[in-house]
């Protein structure tokens, strides 16, 4: 798999930064299920805007 779009030691990173959010249990599942999401279908551009790849992890990464 191409990953060029979004690294998988980014990924990685992402999801630690995720498991470390004080947000529920639940949400956490949620923000893990959304960057997997964009991980896996990162070359898939008739599903994910690949000039989109950042916008769409800084809006998971908030912690709110």
């Amino acid at each position: 798999m191409d990953d060029s779009l979004y690294p998988k030691k980014q990924f990685e990173r992402d999801l630690a930064t995720v498991r470390n959010m004080s947000v529920s249990d639940e949400l956490k599942r949620e923000k893990g299920e959304a960057l997997a999401y964009l991980y896996y279908n990162q070359n898939k551009e008739w599903m994910i805007d690949r000039f989109a790849i950042a916008d769409i992890r800084e809006n998971i990464l908030k912690e709110y």
